[in-house]
């Protein structure tokens, strides 16, 4: 077991934050109006072999699983972003950090870039978590399709009672028992033809959660266990497979900056 090191930023209405580098930079902790808004397993964070249940890691340069390929045989479900560490960098508000390419991220995803994120807290005590890619290459593009893993604190028995108010809400609410069970349901992102379609999720114990994602993020991925208390709503750019089927392009020495908010009404 291994200690990591925790900061935490403050917003307004008794809201906090906490984000850990040496754990792929990866939030360990959101409360919104004083209530802890993400569940987080301390056994698997302490645990650098296993992946953190919990918390909203960061997946980069994909999420899910990639079938077997030419283009990026090596690289792992949900990217290498997650196991790294992070560098820590100076602003003026909130939470700043990235992570630069290395000899070993590119023996697997062979591209210069710089992945940036910044967490806030907005005047609404909302929080934004901004994230900010940077092609460094030259002449060629830059193929991503990332993601965020929110783990919601949301107690086993509540599982069915949670309700999706946004479009193919329904849809995901009938599907329970495979989302419920290890199996993953998935929906389009509602904001993309409505700016105000947004995901707003009703959990009992917690209240109303607001889930406002860039439009880039053109899908939801809904995933939980059995006998877990948690269930994950996680912003995705694609599909299963889409960093390799139907990848968003960076173009070389350009940035490309998207956005997740969460609040709660």
């Amino acid at each position: 077991m291994q200690d990591y090191k925790i900061e935490t930023i403050y917003g307004s209405d008794n809201s906090e934050a906490s984000f850990c580098r040496e754990r792929g930079g990866m939030v360990t902790l959101l409360k919104l109006q004083g209530k802890e808004v993400l569940y987080f397993d301390k056994a698997t964070f302490l645990n650098k072999n296993e992946s953190v249940r919990g918390g909203i890691p960061i997946l980069f340069p994909n999420a899910g699983e990639l079938d077997k390929n030419d283009t990026f045989p090596n690289l792992k479900r949900h990217g290498f972003a997650r196991e790294m560490d992070w560098k820590r960098e100076e602003s003026e508000v909130g939470f700043k950090e990235s992570l630069d390419s290395s000899i070993e991220m590119k023996e697997v995803f062979p591209f210069d870039f710089k992945l940036t994120v910044l967490g806030k807290f907005e005047n609404d005590g909302s929080f934004t978590l901004s994230q900010e890619v940077e092609n460094m290459e030259k002449e060629k593009e830059m193929p991503i399709a990332m993601g965020l893993h929110p783990y919601f604190k949301v107690p086993n028995t509540e599982k069915g009672y949670i309700k999706f108010n946004c479009d193919k809400g329904r849809e995901v609410e009938d599907n329970i028992e495979i989302w419920s069970n290890g199996g993953t349901v998935y929906m389009d992102n509602p904001n993309i033809n409505d700016e105000y379609n947004l995901i707003k999720v009703e959990i009992p114990s917690l209240g109303t959660l607001v889930i406002n994602s860039s439009i880039e993020y053109e899908k939801v991925w809904v995933w939980s266990m059995a006998g877990k208390d948690f269930v994950c709503i996680e912003p995705m750019m694609r599909g299963v497979n889409g960093l390799i089927d139907e990848p968003l392009l960076i173009k070389p020495g350009s940035r490309f900056k998207v956005s997740v908010n969460f609040k709660l009404i």
